[in-house]
C-alpha cells in the first residue's frame, strides 16, 4: 500500500489524532484492563486451558474458577452455576444453537446494560431484525470500497509515515491501539482528539464505571448520550458519509407491526458504543499478536514481504492461534447434553473458543503458529448468528496496517534493548508491547 498525501478537514483532523495523547498508555494497557482484574500477569494461560480441554470436553464451573483466577464481582450477573465448555464440537454447539444457549444472559451484566438495545444481547427472529439494519454496511464489498477508503488506508498512512524518520518504536500505542479506534471513531462521524476523548468518556460510562464515583459515571454517560445525540441530529439534517447516516438510513422490519421502520436512537446509540468497544479493543489487541507472531516466526514475515497475499493467512492463522478473546458466556435455556454431559436450565455456560481453536481434533499442531496450515475454520471471531458482525472491518485494518510496515520497513525486527514483549491476560488477551527497531 503506498502512502498518500492527506489534505483539508482529514489532514488537520489525522493531525490532531497524532498527538501523544496521555490517554493513549491509560486506555491500551492489557495490564490494566478491568477485564482482566485478578489474573496473574506473569502467567500465560494458554496452556492450563488446553490441559482442561484435554480432560474433559465440558467442566462444571467458570472458566475463571476453573482456572484459580478471583471471580468479577457482578461481571456477568448474580451468581448462577456455571460450566465451560472447552471443545471444538462443545463451543460449535454452543455458538450455534443460540436459542438453547441465549446470548439473552448478557443483559444480566450491568455493564452491557448501560451500552443500551444492542445485537449483543438478543437472540432468533428479533436479532436477526437489528442485525440486518447493519450487515451490509459491514458486508466484505462494502468495506474494501468503503471502510478501506474512506478511513482504514488514510489513517494507516497517517500513522506509518510519522515512524518514517525513527529508529525504534512501540507499536502497542503508536499504531496497534490508534488505527482502530481512529477508524471506528471517526465512522461514526468524529475526529481529531475528539476520538480519544469519546472513546474514554465511553470506558468511564460503561465497563469503568464500577471503579468511580457514581456522580463521575453519569456525567461520562452524558458526554457519550450527548455527544451521539447532536451526531444523530446533524446527520439527520445533512446526512454525512459515515456509519451513523448509513444507520438513519436503515430500515427493519417492526416485530409488533409487520411493517418496516427506521432504528430508534437508542438503536442506533447502541449501535455505535457496540462498534466502539467491539472494533477499538479486540483489533487493538490481535493486531499486536499478529504483529508479535511474524516477527517471532520470522520466515512468515519474510514470506509476506515477498507474497503480499499470505498476510491475510497470517491474520486468520493468529486469530485462531492465539485469540484475543477466547471466551464468551451465554445462558443455558433448557437442559440439555452436550458431548455427554447434561447442561441444567438456568446454568451460566463459557465458551473457550480459545481452547477450541487448539482442539487437535480439529488442527493438525495447534500449538503451531503456521500461515500455511489447512484452510479450516475457526472460532477466532466467534461462530454462529453472533459472529463478529465487523469481522471484515477488523480483517482490513490488520491486513492494511501489516502491508503498510512491510512497505517502509520491510526489515523491521525486535528492539532488543527493550524488554521481550509478553503475551499477558485472561478474557482480553494482548501483548504488553510492541517494541521494534524499525531499519
Amino acid at each position: 500500500m503506498a502512502s498518500c498525501p492527506v489534505s483539508g478537514k482529514n489532514s488537520n483532523a489525522l493531525a490532531s489524532l497524532m498527538s501523544d495523547n496521555p490517554r493513549y498508555a491509560e486506555m491500551f494497557d492489557v495490564n490494566s484492563e478491568a477485564a482482566n482484574a485478578g489474573v496473574d500477569n506473569n502467567r500465560d494461560y494458554t496452556d492450563d486451558m488446553n490441559a482442561l480441554r484435554d480432560k474433559a470436553a465440558v467442566h462444571k464451573g467458570s472458566l475463571r474458577e476453573l482456572l484459580g483466577v478471583p471471580e468479577l464481582p457482578m461481571s456477568m450477573g448474580p451468581p448462577r452455576d456455571a460450566m465451560t465448555f472447552f471443545s471444538f464440537r462443545a463451543c460449535e454447539i454452543g455458538f450455534r444453537e443460540n436459542l438453547i444457549f441465549s446470548s439473552e444472559g448478557y443483559n444480566e451484566s450491568p455493564g452491557v446494560r448501560t451500552i443500551g438495545t444492542t445485537i449483543l444481547s438478543m437472540v432468533g427472529k428479533p436479532h436477526k431484525r437489528l442485525r440486518s439494519a447493519a450487515q451490509p454496511l459491514f458486508k466484505r464489498p462494502k468495506v474494501l470500497d468503503w471502510w478501506n477508503k474512506r478511513w482504514i488506508e488514510e489513517t494507516v498512512d497517517a500513522l506509518l509515515d510519522r515512524l518514517l524518520d525513527r529508529e525504534t518504536t512501540d507499536l502497542n500505542t503508536e499504531l496497534c491501539a490508534r488505527l482502530p479506534m481512529a477508524t471506528v471513531t471517526r465512522a461514526i462521524g468524529l475526529e481529531g482528539e475528539d476520538v480519544i476523548e469519546f472513546r474514554y468518556q465511553l470506558t468511564r460510562a460503561t465497563f469503568g464505571a464500577a471503579k468511580l464515583p457514581p456522580e463521575e459515571a453519569a456525567a461520562s454517560r452524558a458526554t457519550v448520550d450527548q455527544t451521539l445525540r447532536d451526531l444523530i441530529a446533524e446527520n439527520t439534517r445533512a446526512p454525512g458519509d459515515n456509519l451513523i447516516a448509513g444507520l438513519i438510513a436503515a430500515e427493519i422490519v417492526d416485530e409488533e407491526t409487520g411493517e418496516k421502520r427506521s432504528l430508534t436512537e437508542d438503536e442506533i446509540f447502541g449501535y455505535c458504543k457496540l462498534a466502539i468497544f467491539a472494533g477499538g479493543g479486540t483489533t487493538w489487541r490481535q493486531l499486536g499478536i499478529t504483529i508479535d507472531a511474524l516477527l517471532n516466526h520470522r520466515h512468515f514475515w519474510d514470506a509476506c514481504r515477498e507474497d503480499r497475499s499470505l498476510v491475510d493467512l497470517a491474520v486468520e492463522e493468529s486469530l485462531r492461534w492465539r485469540a484475543t478473546d477466547p471466551m464468551m458466556p451465554r445462558l443455558c435455556t433448557q437442559d440439555t447434553e452436550v458431548e455427554g454431559v447434561m447442561v441444567p436450565e438456568g446454568t451460566r455456560v463459557f465458551l473457550c473458543f480459545g481452547a477450541a481453536n487448539h482442539d487437535p481434533a480439529v488442527f493438525e499442531n495447534p500449538e503451531k503458529y503456521d500461515i500455511f496450515r489447512k484452510k479450516q475454520p475457526n472460532m477466532g471471531f466467534g461462530f454462529g448468528p453472533h459472529r463478529c458482525l465487523g469481522m471484515d472491518v477488523a480483517r482490513q485494518e490488520m491486513i492494511v496496517a501489516i502491508n503498510g510496515l512491510l512497505d517502509r520497513f520491510p526489515h523491521m525486527d525486535f528492539d532488543p534493548s527493550r524488554p521481550k514483549p509478553e503475551y499477558r491476560g485472561l478474557e482480553h488477551r494482548g501483548m504488553t508491547s510492541v517494541p521494534v527497531k524499525l531499519k
